[in-house]
């Protein structure tokens, strides 16, 4: 089963006049200071606020699907490169041979598929900013 995506809430900063400071070092640290070694001190628990730049975007998603879906450019976007592949073969072999009435086999289902991607986009882009943000916030 896959993932459940994560949701994220804001976390207010610290005052201004506090310094955050992510390990106990206190104000005698650093080479002036009472510690000779840096970071020296055990890690104050605090959460930890993950930016994630870089991630997947669902309005691009919903673009790319719109223009591009039957060619299956919004699946290759979303990280699903042999959906991707299926979604192309459909549509080319769909568009190829509609003159011929055959095409209609391979469009049908390319156009279902398309319609469950409407409610399926925003799941996957979810799962995936969860996933880059849990690798680059190191758990």
């Amino acid at each position: 089963m896959a993932d459940e995506p994560e949701y994220y809430r804001a976390e207010p900063l610290p005052p201004r006049d506090q310094s955050a400071r992510g390990y106990g070092q206190g104000k005698g640290f650093g080479p002036s200071g009472g510690s000779s070694q840096w970071g020296q001190g055990w890690p104050v628990s605090q959460p930890v606020n993950v930016n994630v730049v870089g991630g997947k975007s669902t309005v691009l998603a919903y673009v790319l699907w719109f223009f591009l879906g039957q060619l299956g450019i919004h699946k290759f976007y979303l990280a699903q490169p042999v959906q991707g592949i299926f979604y192309l073969l459909l549509g080319l072999i769909g568009w190829a041979t509609v003159g011929i009435l055959v095409g209609w086999i391979f469009l049908v289902p390319l156009w279902i598929l398309m319609f469950m991607d409407l409610f399926v986009i925003p799941v996957r882009v979810a799962v995936l900013n969860a996933r880059l943000a849990r690798r680059v916030g190191g758990y």
